[in-house]
This record gives C-alpha cells, sequence and structure tokens, in this order.
C-alpha cells in the first residue's frame, strides 16, 4: 500500500526492452478501463479469485467471463491489504479511511469474513485515532499482523482478543508496508518504504517496541542493493521472501534469500523489472511456484489528492508469474 500523502522515491517507470521474464505474466483478471484501484488479491473457499479494490470502497470477486462482482460488506469504505486463510475459513481485510474513495470516513477496521459467503464475523479495532490500516500478515500462532501507516505503527491482533494492541512504534517519516512471519514464528520482517527491511523477534513477547527513542537499522544486504520502496512481501520457502518493489524508478519483483538468523540479507535476484508492471503492489503464491499479485494497480492514475486523473485508465491488472528455479550459487 502507498504511503497515504507521502512522496515515492523514483517512481517515473523505465521499461525494460526484451525483458523476457516481463513476456511471462498472464493475466488472471483485470478490471474495466475505470478507476477501480486494486490493493490486493486472494482466493475465496472455491478457489474463484477476489480483489480488494481502493477507489470502489470494496471486494470484488471475478467470473469465469471476467466480471467483477461485489463480495462481502457494500457499507464500509476502502479496502487495502487482503488474506485468504483456509485454516480458519476466513479472509481478513483492512478497511480504512482513504481520499481515494468517494464514501464518508469512519474508523479504520480489520475486518474478518466468512471465506464463501462474505459476510462480517469479526471487526477489530485500534485505541485513538489517525490509524489507517493497508498491508496484513498472519502470525505461525493465529496472529493477524497489520502495517498502520496513519499512525507508523505495527499493530497485532491476537486469538481470543477484541483489539489491535501497538506492536512497533516507527519513528518520524516511517512507512510499514508488508510483513512476513518466519516459518517457525520467531521473527517478523517488514518492510519500512523509507529505510528497508527490518526484524522483530517475537520470541521477546508482544510488549511494544519504540524506535522513536531506539535505534531504527534495516538489515543490511549485498553491497549496492535497494531495498528501500518495498511494498508487498510473500514468505518463500524457509529462508526467503518475494518483494515487490514499487517506490524506484523501476518496478520490480525480487527474490531475497536471508541467513538463518534473518538478520542479513544474503542474496537479491530479480524476477520482473519494468515491462508490465505499473505501481505493483501486493500478492501471494499458489501451488508453491505460482506469483499471484497485483502487477498493475492504478495507484499512479490518481493524483495526490486521491482523485482519478482521467475517466479511462488502462485496467488494473492481476498477474500469474511462474517462478523460476534458482540459480545455484
Amino acid at each position: 500500500m502507498r504511503r497515504f500523502g507521502g512522496a515515492v522515491v523514483g517512481l517515473t517507470l523505465a521499461f525494460c526492452a526484451g525483458d523476457a521474464s516481463a513476456q511471462a505474466l498472464e493475466t488472471v483478471a483485470s478490471s474495466p478501463a475505470e478507476p477501480w484501484l486494486i490493493e490486493s488479491t486472494g482466493r475465496v473457499a472455491s478457489g474463484i479469485l477476489v480483489v480488494s479494490s481502493v477507489h470502489r470502497a470494496g471486494l470484488f470477486t471475478v467470473g469465469e467471463d471476467g466480471a467483477l462482482t461485489p463480495f462481502g460488506p457494500t457499507d464500509r469504505q476502502a479496502m487495502f491489504g487482503l488474506i485468504s486463510e483456509m485454516g480458519r475459513g476466513s479472509i481478513w481485510v483492512a478497511s480504512s479511511p482513504s481520499p481515494h474513495d468517494e464514501r464518508e470516513d469512519r474508523p479504520a477496521e480489520l475486518l474478518q469474513l466468512e471465506i464463501n459467503s462474505g459476510d462480517v464475523v469479526g471487526t477489530f479495532g485500534a485505541d485513538g485515532e489517525g490509524h489507517a490500516f493497508g498491508d496484513i500478515a498472519l502470525g505461525a500462532d493465529g496472529e493477524i499482523f497489520v502495517a498502520d501507516t496513519g499512525t507508523r505503527q505495527i499493530l497485532v491482533l491476537r486469538p481470543g482478543e477484541a483489539r489491535l494492541q501497538p506492536l512497533v512504534q516507527l519513528p518520524e517519516r516511517g512507512s510499514p508496508q508488508g510483513m512476513v512471519v518466519s516459518p517457525d514464528g520467531r521473527w517478523l520482517v517488514f518492510s519500512d518504504y523509507g529505510t528497508g527491511l527490518h526484524r522483530i523477534d517475537l520470541s521477546e513477547g508482544f510488549g511494544l517496541r519504540d524506535f522513536t527513542t531506539a535505534e531504527f537499522t534495516p538489515l543490511s544486504g549485498p553491497e549496492g542493493v535497494e531495498l528501500r520502496g518495498i511494498d508487498g512481501l510473500i514468505g518463500w520457502e524457509t529462508d526467503g521472501l518475494i518483494a515487490i518493489q514499487n517506490g524506484t524508478r523501476t518496478p520490480r519483483v525480487l527474490r531475497l534469500r536471508l541467513s538463518p538468523d534473518f538478520s542479513t540479507v544474503t542474496r537479491r535476484e530479480a524476477l520482473l523489472e519494468g515491462g508490465a508492471l505499473s505501481e505493483p503492489t501486493t500478492g501471494y503464491v499458489e501451488g508453491g511456484n505460482q506469483l499471484i499479485f497485483v502487477s498493475r494497480s492504478q495507484w499512479t492514475d490518481f493524483d495526490r489528492e486521491g482523485r482519478p486523473t482521467t475517466d479511462a485508465p488502462a485496467p488494473a491488472v492481476v498477474s500469474r508469474f511462474l517462478i523460476p528455479l534458482e540459480p545455484q550459487p
């Protein structure tokens, strides 16, 4: 999710001529040539694709004919991060105030929906004001983590609790984005848009980490590798991440390898660069080797005040990409 009201670093797109990997993208869903602003995607229990729309303020299933049909609540506001949790039969989605929709603002909410019907089975907020929920992630023990760009926090909803609680407070100008929990549940890795990737040791409990008064140092990586401007993060195998980078001059889909303690990025590989990518946002891995992600979101078709710059933008697109085998070192 783009930071609310924030500047994006070097957003001018650079297209890579002859990029074979870009040609491997397969379109699995697209919006009409109208303002939709698609942020995230997942699946309902039947396997039908579902997408979240910021501008249309709702979730929509994608029919075999490509038609987008409302799914779930229609009385909320802009919809952002979306995760399908098959184990609990739930879809989790962040609903937040935004200048990019046409709804009256209400407090930010994390919604739990029944994965077949879209019925709301849980609504979770946070204390205080100014919240803007964006990306979300699942924990190893049923926790739900929420990136809150409004308060520069990462929040957590623990099983059985009724309210989201602050876990991480970022310093001024911080902008929390995508998050991933390591397979063993110990590490939470998250992207701060302006500084790079960071980690939190969850084995130390769920007390607040206040980085406004402590050192805020990103994970180190290979020399010369840019890890700022990452939006979506997806877990890959046991020690890897798929990162969707839209805050650099050329948008990219990256594969990253981490050290065993998740303190260092040891390898970085660009799987996709430029080409059909236009402000890509988030996605998920399906079947172990397929990345389903929003490859064109329409964020660039809205101005700083959240208004569409045209009535007929190019469609928002969800794509499938076969993740290649990793080259041997």
